[in-house]
């Protein structure tokens, strides 16, 4: 009874050793981290956070995975560019490490190469921008 007690004493303490071990944990938790592999999920992730970016700052969507094409530096993915004529005025540089992680999202609108027809149709948000942005600057950081 005595061998058996200490075989079970045994097995217990090695049972929760691998448990809690923290290179185990580790090891289980990197097979679980979703990677960005390709191009196409690249694009789509990024075209997912320009999005979300611009309709919290414009309250405009404007963007597709294809509006700009994914591209792999390094160990971070660059998606999208700044620019003045951009999708109506919108334009977004998007950049993420293959896991999703560390991101930094720009969004910007641009009036000076609008036409005339797309500045009549948005007017109000333009001019709610334009003042938000003057009011932001007043305030102390």
């Amino acid at each position: 009874m005595e061998n058996y007690l200490k075989m079970v004493i045994f097995t217990v303490v090695i049972i929760i050793s691998i448990a809690f071990n923290p290179v185990v944990l580790l090891a289980n938790d990197s097979k679980n981290e979703k990677q960005i592999i390709t191009q196409e999920e690249a694009a789509k992730y990024a075209a997912k956070l320009a999005n979300e970016k611009c309709q919290k700052d414009f309250g405009y969507s404007p963007f597709t995975p294809e509006s700009y094409k994914a591209e792999l530096v390094g160990s971070k993915w660059h998606w999208g560019k700044i620019e003045p004529l951009g999708i109506n005025g919108y334009s977004a540089k998007v950049e993420f490490c293959k896991d999703g992680s560390d991101k930094d999202v720009r969004v910007a609108f641009h009036t000076d190469k609008l036409d005339s027809s797309y500045m009549n149709q948005n007017k109000e948000k333009i001019i709610e921008k334009i003042e938000r942005e003057k009011i932001e600057k007043m305030l102390p950081e």
